[in-house]
């Protein structure tokens, strides 16, 4: 009996989770080698505002502000991922940098597109 109870934390956290087909999609754009916050390159599209207002935010937490999912569990994730904003559609944004001794050091955005053959990185940036 002490150990159903002492797994019900981890079940309710597990039901917080991507529906499968949503943690599918967070993975395949997880996996992408592009790490926000070092790579530059490309010329990135103007969705940036509206991704940001209208776009599904996943983050590495259980947050309970409704606005933040977790997103989940993926086998590969670039190590300077913090944020991770899906839509306007076909548009995908990763956001973060690198720490150093727990400090930010270098913030920036990678901007990924689905197409026919998945998700693409298009375009990295380091913001100033």
């Amino acid at each position: 009996m002490r150990r159903a109870l002492a797994l019900l934390p981890l079940l309710s956290l597990a039901a917080c989770g991507p529906e499968p087909a949503r943690q599918a999609e967070i993975c395949a754009i997880q996996a992408l080698p592009a790490r926000p916050g070092v790579d530059r390159f490309g010329v990135p599209p103007g969705v940036e505002r509206e991704a940001q207002a209208v776009g599904a935010v996943y983050g590495p937490g259980v947050l309970l502000t409704g606005r933040i999912g977790w997103w989940g569990r993926c086998p590969a994730r670039a190590d300077t991922t913090d944020m991770l904003l899906i839509g306007p559609e076909p548009w995908a944004l990763t956001k973060g940098g690198e720490r150093a001794h727990g400090r930010q050091v270098s913030y920036g955005t990678c901007y990924h597109r689905r197409t026919g053959d998945g998700w693409k990185t298009v375009a990295c940036r380091i913001n100033p």
